[in-house]
């Protein structure tokens, strides 16, 4: 099975606390409860859901876009609850230069409490270890503090400001950028282990 064929599958990761599974259109109450919080949404590429419509409609491109073997986000799934909770995954993948860039989000109901962390750790670990990267990067919005402290936890450094980078919800946005190298992550993970 080569590597296209593996994140059209997106194989199910589980952390002490998580389950990273293929999202589905079951999952619609539990994405629009926290999709269509204005806090969630605040700084994100996407509005806040206005009814469980949109979210359908958002869950029906994502199955659309399995089916293409396209990138597309794992859900992630609180395995004491068995609620589904947020979203993580690779946006765009570079196979040419071995680089990624991730992106998620988290119902507010569960900030604060380490479990972004925790995925998206899995997360740069499936790439560095099944999709052979060597870089991977994250960026939020200059004010998002929140998502600039889980790329700092996951150990991803911060490389500068990149201004005016995007156009959203009418108005350029000023973008942190972080990144982890391959052979950081590693020694993360031997350092860790002593």
């Amino acid at each position: 099975m080569n590597l296209l064929d593996i994140l059209a599958n997106l194989p199910t990761i589980e952390t002490e606390r998580l389950l990273l599974r293929k999202i589905t259109l079951n999952d619609a109450s539990d994405m629009f409860e926290y999709a269509s919080n204005p806090e969630v949404s605040e700084y994100t590429m996407w509005s806040t859901h206005t009814s469980i419509e949109d979210t359908r409609y958002f869950l029906r491109s994502i199955t659309k876009m399995y089916k293409r073997r396209e990138l597309v986000d794992w859900g992630i799934v609180h395995k004491a609850e068995k609620k589904f909770i947020g979203t993580c995954g690779f946006v765009e993948w570079s196979m040419t230069h071995s680089r990624a860039e991730i992106g998620y989000a988290l119902s507010r109901r569960y900030w604060g409490e380490g479990y972004m962390s925790e995925a998206v750790n899995a997360i740069i670990e499936f790439g560095f270890r099944e999709m052979l990267l060597n870089r991977i990067v994250a960026r939020c919005e200059v004010n998002n503090i929140a998502s600039a402290r889980v790329m700092e936890k996951v150990g991803m450094q911060l490389e500068g400001i990149l201004r005016q980078q995007i156009f959203v919800k009418g108005k350029y946005w000023d973008l942190k950028i972080y990144s982890i190298l391959r052979e950081e992550f590693f020694e993360n993970i031997v350092v860790e282990s002593k």
